[in-house]
């Protein structure tokens, strides 16, 4: 009997390692094991094994910007780790690969982050479900919900939603919480003048979200301000984890395992699903106990109606994953956007202006009635100005730079390249919503673009529109809900307030949103902390309309 033993060094490991290391890379070098490059298209030079990671890490969207700037390409592939994908920056073939083949690339990429540990318990969102027959029939249930129409109906929610949200910025402020005639802070400046609003836009999507889906208004301020705070925090970094970008197992599956998996967020992403799980089953409980106790809020709600009647025939898992939709998808949206754009208008070389052009518009709509425009603006988009507002702040924020990948699930073949099934396409949404070629000053906030010169009506969505949305058959769903609130919110801060710069000047919002980004590796821009700074605008109806807001006779 022959017996083998073996004696290693740490030395005679570290030389194992380094030459199984070494072999790994010529043979990726060669070809051998490596993800196939699509014949035809430009391919940006890569580092063996990890290829472009190290360069995109940070601000990816910029960097494919760079890219195409250099190699003057507008669409060209890359490599990360074992994957490769298609990255698209122009506005027009944009358009052409994601509407005019929407049918060949409709699906998204499963990764093992977002899908195997983030959604293990919850199910995928509707927006992350990859094509399929559940996939359709959520989008259906959700569509249908959120059309241009249902979204009117809609509106008395909107309109109590962002008269709440003005109240709490009225109330907890000392130098806005008095008639406007009476206001002896009009004339005394300090820095407790300055508002951080990201706050009251995040509750206000919140809010909205959990009373469309629910039924139920949550008190943010007080009572339920814990859970507010906790699905807040969680959401932000759950969308985090949905980065196509810096989830390392999923593009190095050997880091899915012991003890290398300690080199991966796997651990964060289980401690965050853990985390969402205990108030999405919380909300949904809630939910089914106030509708076994008939309450009419509860079975009118949108979730509490899919329950109840299951006219689309889902299932309990994709019922929770419309829950999880709707909780989730406003937070970054709707509060970002609103937070932009009165950073925006607190600029005073232009954002003054803007106000008061803005201010003028809605009076004429209303023949000069104040009160008549604020309990409108809930339930009209009549003030084309206000709404061309609104979509200068997509276009020029696009707060999801990357939109979110896209997976073919036939070949396409466009521009005589092939591209194969089960391709990654990123859509580099905020390069094609500066595409000097559709939006000339692409990097100038003018919301008189998207308006016609002669008349002031907005232009029709064939003659502008952006992709902050997205595009063809995943187009977000949300899109028209994210328009009227934003509306509304714009319009009645205009009414209520002029938006001036802070005090403090260090807080001024830096407006390249690249440069006021405090998570580079993020999937959407997380804004550095800044202020502005209200003051009460006077007018025949401000006193009434403070008397309306405080409920005050």
């Amino acid at each position: 009997m022959v017996s083998l033993s073996f004696d290693l060094s740490i030395t005679d490991i570290l030389d194992i390692v380094v030459s199984l290391f070494l072999v790994w890379v010529i043979l990726d070098i060669i070809g051998i094991g490596t993800p196939e490059k699509i014949e035809g298209l430009f391919s940006i030079p890569e580092t063996p094994i990890i290829g472009n990671l190290l360069e995109i890490w940070n601000h990816p969207s910029k960097v494919f910007m760079h890219w195409g700037a250099v190699y003057r390409k507008d669409m060209f592939q890359i490599r990360i780790g074992c994957k490769r994908m298609i990255v698209v920056n122009s506005f027009d073939d944009i358009k052409q690969l994601w509407v005019n083949h929407a049918v060949a690339n409709n699906s998204r990429p499963v990764s093992f982050t977002f899908h195997d540990i983030v959604s293990a318990s919850q199910g995928f969102t509707v927006g992350s479900t990859p094509a399929g027959e559940t996939y359709q029939r959520k989008k259906k249930t959700i569509s249908m919900e959120l059309n241009r129409r249902n979204v009117d109906l809609l509106s008395s929610i909107l309109d109590e939603e962002t008269k709440y949200t003005m109240k709490k910025i009225v109330c907890q402020n000392i130098e806005l919480n008095c008639l406007p005639s009476e206001n002896i802070y009009n004339y005394i400046n300090t820095r407790f003048s300055d508002i951080d609003l990201l706050k009251y836009g995040q509750y206000f999507a919140l809010r909205s979200a959990i009373s469309i889906a629910y039924g139920w208004q949550m008190d943010c301020f007080n009572s339920d301000s814990e859970l507010a705070h906790e699905i807040i925090e969680v959401e932000s970094e759950i969308i985090k984890l949905r980065s196509p970008i810096t989830n390392l197992q999923d593009y190095f599956p050997f880091l899915r395992y012991k003890p290398l998996s300690l080199l991966s967020n796997a651990s964060k992403a289980n401690f965050w699903r853990i985390r969402r799980d205990k108030y999405m089953d919380y909300l949904l409980e809630n939910l089914q106990q106030r509708i076994q106790m008939k309450n009419l809020s509860a079975c009118q709600s949108l979730i509490g109606r899919c329950l109840l009647q299951n006219t689309s025939e889902l299932s309990f898992a994709e019922i929770q994953s419309l829950c999880l939709t709707l909780v989730s998808a406003g937070l970054d949206n709707t509060s970002f956007n609103f937070n932009h754009l009165m950073g925006h208008l607190s600029h005073p070389n232009y954002g003054y202006l803007i106000q008061e052009t803005a201010f003028k518009k809605l009076m004429d709509c209303y023949d000069d009635n104040a009160i008549k425009a604020w309990k409108l603006s809930a339930y009209e988009m009549k003030c084309d100005y206000i709404l061309a507002l609104v979509e200068e702040c997509f276009r020029f924020f696009t707060v999801l730079p990357l939109a979110l990948p896209r997976t073919t699930t036939k070949k396409v073949r466009y521009k005589n390249i092939n591209i194969p099934e089960d391709t990654i396409l990123f859509m580099n949404a905020y390069a094609a919503n500066h595409d000097p070629s559709r939006f000339p000053e692409p990097f100038e906030f003018i919301p008189e673009r998207w308006l016609d010169k002669n008349t002031g009506k907005m232009l029709s969505s064939k003659q502008i529109s952006h992709l902050a949305f997205g595009a063809g058959s995943r187009k977000c769903s949300g899109q028209h809900l994210a328009v009227k609130g934003l509306y509304t919110l714009t319009a009645r801060m205009i009414l209520l307030f002029k938006i001036r710069r802070p005090i403090d000047s260090s807080m001024l919002m830096v407006l390249d949103p690249f440069q006021n980004d405090s998570c580079p590796n993020a999937t959407s821009f997380e804004p550095k902390p800044f202020k502005v700074r209200l003051k009460q605008r006077h007018h025949r109806d401000s006193n009434a309309l403070y008397n309306i807001l405080t409920k005050r006779n």
